[in-house]
C-alpha cells in the first residue's frame, strides 16, 4: 500500500481551491486518474472519505475539512525545508504573492521582471484577490507577502512597509456630469450609473461612503470584479467610477477619461507591503522586498 505523501496533500489542497478535480488537474499538470488516484491514496491511509460526490458537485466530508489546515501547515513546513539551503545554494524555491489587479499591471511589472532575471530559480506564484482577503491569507500562511492599495493597515500582527501614497479619482466619459457629485445636496439621484468594484473591495467601500456623505442617490449599479473591465466600461459610456489614478493616468492625457480627485478623508490610499511578523523571511522574500523599495521610491 502506498502512503501519502507531499504531493498528494497538494493535490488535495488544490481540489479544495479550485473546486473540482478537472480543474485541479488543469493546474498541475497532471492527468484526470492521477488527480483521482492520490485521493484515493489519502482516503485509504486515513480510512475516510474526503470528499462527497453529489453528481458534478464535490463537497467536502467533515474528514477532509479536519485535513484542511493540517495539509496547509504541513505544506507550508515543507516549503520552508525547501529553502533551508537556499542560501548557500543560490536564491530558489517557492514565494507566493498576493497583489490586486491594478498592482500587479501597473505596479509589479518592472519588479517582477528584475526579479525573474536575478533570480530565475524562484518559482513565483500570484494570487489576486480583494485587500481584506490577503491579509486574511497572510495570517493562514497561504501567502508569503502581499501587496496592497487601501487605507492604511493597522494590523499588529504583520509587518507593513508603506510604497507611495496613491491618489484616488472619480472618473467618467468626456461628456459625464461630474461636477454633480461635487455640488449635489439634495439627495437627488445621480445623472449617471455607478459603476462598483467587488463586494469588499476597499476601493468599493470608500466609494459607497463618499455617495452616502454626498446624499447622492442610485439605482441598479453595475459590478465588475476586473478594474481593466471597469476602465473600458467608463470610456464607453456605461457610468462612473472610483479608481486609482495611476490606472487612468494615460486615458486622462489622452482626453478618453476625465476625472475629479477625491481629497481625504475619502481618497487616503496608499500602496502597502506587507507580510506576517512571525514568519520567518525567506531569501527570495528578502530579495523581492529589496527590489520592490527600489523600484517603488521613483512610482509615479
Amino acid at each position: 500500500m502506498r502512503l501519502m505523501e507531499i504531493r498528494h496533500l497538494q493535490t488535495f489542497i488544490t481540489i479544495v481551491e479550485l473546486d473540482g478535480f478537472t480543474k485541479a488537474a488543469e493546474h498541475l499538470g497532471y492527468a484526470q486518474s492521477t488527480i483521482t488516484s492520490h485521493i484515493q491514496i489519502l482516503e485509504s491511509e486515513l480510512g475516510q472519505a474526503l470528499f462527497d460526490r453529489l453528481g458534478k458537485k464535490i463537497i467536502l466530508t467533515n474528514v477532509g475539512k479536519e485535513l484542511v489546515p493540517y495539509a496547509k501547515q504541513m505544506l507550508h513546513i515543507y516549503k520552508e525545508i525547501k529553502n533551508i539551503t537556499s542560501e548557500q545554494n543560490g536564491v530558489s524555491g517557492d514565494l507566493i504573492i498576493g497583489a490586486g489587479e491594478s498592482l500587479t499591471i501597473y505596479r509589479l511589472g518592472k519588479i517582477l521582471k528584475e526579479y525573474k532575471k536575478s533570480f530565475p530559480n524562484v518559482n513565483i506564484i500570484i494570487k489576486d484577490s480583494i485587500c481584506s482577503d490577503l491579509r486574511s491569507k497572510l495570517h493562514s500562511g497561504e501567502l508569503d507577502i502581499i501587496f496592497t492599495i487601501e487605507p492604511e493597515i493597522t494590523d499588529t500582527d504583520l509587518i507593513v512597509k508603506n510604497l507611495k501614497d496613491e491618489g484616488m479619482v472619480i472618473i467618467g466619459a468626456p461628456d459625464a456630469d461630474l461636477e454633480f457629485l461635487v455640488t449635489n445636496s439634495e439627495g437627488e439621484v445621480a445623472r449617471d450609473s455607478i459603476i462598483f468594484s467587488e463586494k469588499g473591495c476597499s476601493a468599493r467601500i470608500v466609494f459607497e461612503n463618499y455617495l452616502r456623505e454626498k446624499k447622492i442617490r442610485y439605482v441598479n449599479p453595475l459590478e465588475f470584479s476586473s478594474i481593466e473591465a471597469i476602465k473600458k466600461c467608463v470610456m464607453n459610456g456605461l457610468g462612473i467610477s472610483f479608481l486609482p489614478y495611476y490606472t487612468v493616468r494615460n486615458e486622462i492625457k489622452e482626453g478618453s477619461l476625465k476625472m475629479i480627485e477625491v481629497t481625504e478623508p475619502f481618497g487616503k490610499f496608499r500602496t502597502q507591503l506587507a507580510y506576517h511578523k512571525n514568519k520567518s523571511i525567506s531569501l527570495p522574500m528578502a530579495k523581492l522586498i529589496e527590489i520592490t523599495l527600489k523600484y517603488s521610491s521613483s512610482w509615479r
